[in-house]
């Protein structure tokens, strides 16, 4: 049975899991810009079905299905300034009343065409980079929009998203914990052999706190840490389907940082080696998951080692990891996409499996000019 799956992972993936996010989630609001003195509406919407097939001691598979609509005016007062305010709406089917319902409120400054700053309603999930180990792809679906401060640079040798995300504001005397993250997400690129090779080097800091002074809860105080970064080198070739071929690690450490642990471990690492290919709208990985007393509340929870809810412990985790993804872009405003993945854990014995559908939407329509 063993070397029937070893077979089964070689046979369907030849590649590599670069351990980000899918690049579906990641190009944000593909509608035009704004231009300067213009209002602007902007509607983005996500249409999802996942099925996870977990069949692990650690965590059971589910099935997520649904919808999520964020429509934005947007008012940008110049080239440097820009006033955002809508709301979200997330809800899934099956169910009568939406999940959840919240504003969106955010102001942005454009430093120069690379530096942005944004407070309020900042770009979250997908959009920060991270390896889906430290921030799940789900939160594409079911948390895609974040609140707090956000300072990015883009450009196309380097990639940098500073923030802090407020999860749950803390009134005075409260019986419950106030709940934050800060993230650091960055990349920097090269590229040698006359362009055609390009190396990679990603560096990633992300650290959770639960608690608080002013609260009367009595809770105990959390504040887990990740750091970890890697390296990947990429060749392109004049294939017409097979554009890319990328290989390279990430490498995830762990501390529990607690005055008092809730946790079984108090630090734990991880690594995975992978190896990629992509070109036209396909990106086909395949990589080893090697992890010991890992945990990441915000990422993919197949990658754990501790199940919070059935109080379950595996120390050690050898995990065989397969991904296909498919993106088609019909028109400038839907992206269809399809995604497949496969794990094999070493201890466990069983294959998990999940697939994939999902629409993306992004449109924008000018209102209101003030003529300048």
């Amino acid at each position: 049975m063993y070397r029937t799956y070893i077979i089964l992972f070689l046979l369907i993936s030849f590649s590599g899991y670069s351990q980000v996010s899918d690049p579906f989630f990641r190009q944000g609001d593909f509608a035009p810009p704004s231009d300067s003195g213009a209002l602007t509406l902007r509607l983005n919407s996500t249409a999802f079905f996942r099925n996870n097939e977990y069949f692990n001691p650690l965590y059971k598979g589910y099935t997520l299905i649904g919808i999520h609509l964020t429509p934005v005016l947007e008012w940008k007062a110049d080239q440097h300034v820009s006033f955002f305010g809508g709301f979200h709406v997330l809800k899934y089917s099956g169910q009568e009343q939406v999940k959840k319902i919240f504003p969106v409120i955010s102001l942005q400054a454009n430093l120069n065409d690379r530096i942005s700053l944004m407070a309020g309603t900042i770009r979250g999930a997908g959009e920060h980079r991270l390896p889906e180990a430290l921030y799940g792809t789900e939160r594409n679906l079911n948390e895609v929009l974040e609140d707090g401060i956000q300072i990015r640079y883009v450009s196309p040798a380097c990639f940098s998203d500073v923030w802090l995300q407020w999860d749950r504001f803390l009134e005075r005397y409260e019986d419950n914990q106030e709940r934050l993250t800060f993230g650091y997400s960055g990349w920097l690129t090269g590229h040698i052999g006359q362009g055609r090779q390009e190396i990679r080097f990603p560096l990633y800091i992300l650290a959770t706190h639960r608690g608080g002074q002013i609260d009367v809860s009595h809770l105990p105080i959390q504040t887990l840490f990740h750091y970890g970064g890697g390296g990947y080198v990429s060749f392109s070739t004049d294939h017409s389907l097979i554009q890319k071929f990328t290989a390279g690690f990430t490498a995830i450490g762990f501390s529990d940082v607690s005055p008092t642990s809730q946790l079984p471990m108090k630090k734990g690492y991880a690594v995975f080696p992978s190896v990629s290919l992509s070109g036209s709208g396909i990106e086909w990985e395949n990589g080893f998951w090697l992890a010991e007393d890992f945990y990441a509340p915000k990422g993919d929870p197949i990658f754990w080692s501790w199940a919070f809810d059935k109080d379950q412990y595996q120390q050690s985790r050898r995990m065989l990891v397969s991904r296909l993804f498919i993106g088609k872009q019909i028109s400038p405003y839907l992206i269809i996409g399809l995604r497949g993945d496969f794990f094999y854990d070493i201890y466990f014995k069983d294959p998990d499996y999940s697939y994939g559908l999902f629409l993306r939407f992004s449109a924008s329509q000018k209102v209101w000019n003030t003529g300048r």
